[in-house]
């Protein structure tokens, strides 16, 4: 395989793993105040008993608005047979998430833009969500 000869980032990309316990709308990737911000990685991981639902919010400085709902399936990527939910994957997602000319999946966001999530449903006692979300600015 060769070498990457053209970064797609041009700043510098960071990395996030929010834990998300109940309903509130929380922060996974904030994006540049003055660039665009290119997210790459967008993955789910619960130690739920049960399947649970996450939803998918933009945040445009001032209004959060509800991209999408995704399923995650019960003890996704916290066991060794149910890996995490790779949000960029996901059929639901499919009207924001575009592909470079390899064939890598990734959402843009304006500057001052984020992305929000947050469990649609109270989670099982004691159970918790988590999100990565890898980007930066190109």
């Amino acid at each position: 395989m060769a070498a990457n000869k053209e970064p797609i980032f041009i700043g510098q990309i960071t990395g996030k793993i929010t834990e998300l316990a109940d309903t509130t709308e929380t922060d996974i990737f904030v994006g540049d105040a003055e660039e665009s911000t290119r997210v790459d990685v967008l993955a789910v991981s619960t130690d739920d008993t049960a399947d649970k639902d996450l939803v998918l919010y933009f945040h445009d400085g001032t209004a959060s608005k509800k991209a999408t709902t995704v399923k995650i399936p019960l003890s996704s990527g916290s066991t060794n047979t149910i890996a995490p939910v790779n949000l960029l994957a996901a059929s639901q997602m499919a009207p924001f998430v575009q592909a470079d000319a390899s064939g890598n999946k990734y959402i843009n966001l304006p500057p001052n833009h984020k992305l929000r999530a947050a469990e649609a449903a109270a989670p099982t006692a004691g159970k918790k969500m988590w999100v990565f979300a890898r980007g930066g600015k190109y």
